[in-house]
């Protein structure tokens, strides 16, 4: 566990980001997709192993990117860095991330660009949400005034909404103090006391209330775009790929398209559910109460914006970035 001064060195800490991320360089070439013989194409694309990557999961075994014209490989990383290493490098053509990796990645002049949507945050389906331990005193954001509260990583949306929460229930930021931690690894800092809240996605939330360890106090992406929708995660690909291939980027898309259609539906949730556990092994106990997350198909400025602003209202962007300049313009 690793602490952190909240509001202090965050600048800095989004310059030493941009600065790895350009020593990366640019397109590495890698990412050229060529056409096989019966006319398909053969990607790979990279993910997580929980909810929000799940797309991949059902394109693959529904059949949806073989309509489309599209071999898949999925590979499942374990961290999150993971992802824009196998795009950069070309080990892998497109991959699932936040959107504050891709306004990141454009400020320090690295060719990423968005190439289709990923889960959609509403306000009856957040997906992330501050805990604290059970039995604990605090009830409400207000409360948190200097305490020490956990997040997965610093300058991402958990971590910068739940800022945008403290602030808006009238916390100073200044006075709390922000540690990372995985979130494998929160019920046991709430049972050892070594935090006093900490903001946790599906389906981690679902264990540690499973296992009576911690409680919800607020959906701290409430914040983030008062209560509207946005996008939490989205699929990107190199800028040069989307220039110079927009077939490939079209049929993944239109793949997507399919996916989100089937995944959305209320009628497929036990079938989706039993292919999220196929692919991560997720105990029975904690798909039966899991909230799956919705998709969605359009990626608008207005949808990723939101998140955009509120990397620069925490000072985490080295310039202003218009959400426009990260989407990837495919006809």
């Amino acid at each position: 566990m690793r602490n952190h001064k909240t509001m202090g060195g965050l600048v800095a800490l989004a310059f030493a980001a941009s600065t790895v991320l350009s020593a990366c360089g640019g397109d590495s070439g890698g990412s050229e997709v060529k056409t096989n013989e019966d006319g398909t194409a053969t990607i790979t694309i990279a993910t997580v192993g929980s909810d929000s990557g799940s797309q991949a999961f059902v394109a693959e075994k529904e059949g949806f990117f073989e309509d489309h014209g599209l071999d898949v490989e999925v590979k499942i990383v374990a961290n999150v860095p993971e992802l824009a290493a196998a795009v950069e490098s070309g080990d892998a053509q497109f991959a699932l991330t936040s959107p504050t990796s891709i306004a990141s990645a454009k400020a320090a002049g690295v060719d990423f660009t968005i190439v289709a949507g990923g889960a959609v945050y509403t306000v009856d389906n957040p997906g992330v949400w501050i805990m604290v331990p059970e039995g604990s005193d605090i009830e409400s954001p207000a409360d948190l005034k200097g305490k020490t509260i956990a997040v997965n990583a610093l300058n991402t949306m958990p971590h910068l909404s739940t800022l945008a929460t403290l602030e808006d229930a009238g916390v100073d930021v200044k006075s709390i103090e922000v540690v990372t931690l995985d979130f494998t690894q929160v019920g046991q800092a709430f049972e050892s006391g070594q935090v006093d809240a900490a903001t946790v996605t599906a389906p981690f939330n679902y264990q540690i209330e499973g296992d009576g360890l911690g409680h919800a106090i607020v959906a701290p992406y409430d914040a983030v775009n008062d209560s509207q929708d946005f996008y939490n995660t989205i699929w990107f690909g190199q800028g040069s790929l989307a220039e110079k291939q927009p077939d490939v980027v079209k049929k993944f898309q239109d793949a997507l398209r399919d996916t989100n259609a089937w995944a959305n539906d209320p009628a497929n949730e036990a079938e989706r559910k039993q292919i999220l556990q196929d692919y991560t092994d997720l105990a029975d106990e904690t798909l039966d109460g899991l909230q799956l997350l919705q998709f969605g198909d359009d990626v608008t400025p207005e949808l990723i914006q939101p998140v955009v602003d509120i990397m620069e209202h925490f000072k985490v962007l080295p310039r202003p970035i218009e959400a426009d300049e990260i989407i990837a313009d495919v006809k």
